[in-house]
């Protein structure tokens, strides 16, 4: 038996399996599609707006503020699309590799749920704004092992899932936004928490691998910077120009362009404690598995 059996968690791949089963649905007939969605409401909490806490959001009138809030969900979801879409193309060619044969049965419901969610993303930005964000991808690592390339891919999957999580939870549970956006959150928030609790145990179980086979005794620094780079990588990501043009705020910023906004607002001191409060949890993980020192780079 390989080492992978002996050290994953079989009884959480069972108890995973299962609830995937008993929580199956029919993403084609699970939400009802209006042929608009209310433009009048917020289609996300106020304090997801990536201008929260800055004196530039104090400024913006409640119209604004909506407006915003329209192009920073079509953000989230179009990252959503464009994470899922990479998460499969990895896991495709991985599924039936000799060392994830363990949980090589559990990638189907993984993948099968994926492929759903990607859908009703892609399909609500299509049909309600008529695209999907391009995004901006991260720069590849190169390592021979492939135990140490696997694991960026996982520990990234992670990261991202986590990430999504914490808006999917607020905005699932938010009465003020139309109903097809609170039942799309709810729906991922109810999935991802099966695929969290998998990710995080692919994580611990290759980092363990990697390092009970590093001789050198490098491999661990290499690993915290790199997980470093991808929360960083992911919360730039929040901060897209072209949510700011098409929500019309750059017209108004007094900046030279939506880009200049972007980078202002991303660099705004206060921004960083809603980096942390996105973070903590997943920083937490990280820290708690030796992986990452502490969270004071976010």
């Amino acid at each position: 038996m390989s080492a992978l059996a002996h050290a994953f968690n079989a009884e959480l791949l069972g108890r995973l399996s299962q609830l995937s089963r008993r929580h199956q649905y029919d993403p084609y007939v699970r939400f009802d599609w209006p042929a608009q969605i209310d433009r009048s409401r917020p289609w996300c909490d106020e304090d997801l707006l990536t201008t929260y806490g800055t004196t530039f959001h104090a400024e913006l009138t409640e119209e604004q503020m909506i407006a915003l809030s329209h192009w920073e969900c079509l953000n989230f979801f179009s990252l959503n699309v464009h994470g899922i879409k990479g998460a499969l193309e990895f896991l495709m060619r991985s599924i039936y590799e000799k060392r994830y044969r363990v949980f090589s049965e559990y990638l189907h419901f993984f993948m099968a749920e994926e492929n759903f969610h990607m859908w009703f993303f892609a399909k609500f930005c299509l049909d309600y704004t008529g695209k999907i964000y391009p995004s901006i991808a991260m720069p590849a690592v190169k390592t021979g092992d492939p135990v140490e390339q696997d694991l960026y891919m996982f520990a990234s999957t992670l990261i991202f899932e986590e990430y999504v999580d914490f808006y999917n939870n607020k905005v699932g549970r938010n009465a003020k936004v139309p109903d097809l956006l609170r039942e799309i959150n709810h729906q991922h928030h109810v999935d991802e928490s099966r695929h969290i609790a998998f990710g995080r145990e692919v994580v611990k179980y290759l980092y363990a691998q990697l390092l009970a086979q590093d001789e050198s005794e490098q491999a661990a620094p290499r690993v915290r910077l790199q997980v470093q780079r991808i929360f960083v990588y992911f919360i730039g990501l929040m901060y897209n120009p072209a949510v700011y043009q098409d929500a019309g705020l750059a017209a108004v910023s007094g900046l030279p362009n939506a880009t200049a906004l972007r980078n202002h607002l991303r660099n705004d001191p206060t921004r960083r404690q809603f980096h942390q409060q996105w973070f903590e949890r997943t920083a937490g993980f990280f820290v708690k598995q030796g992986i990452l020192e502490n969270a004071d780079f976010i």
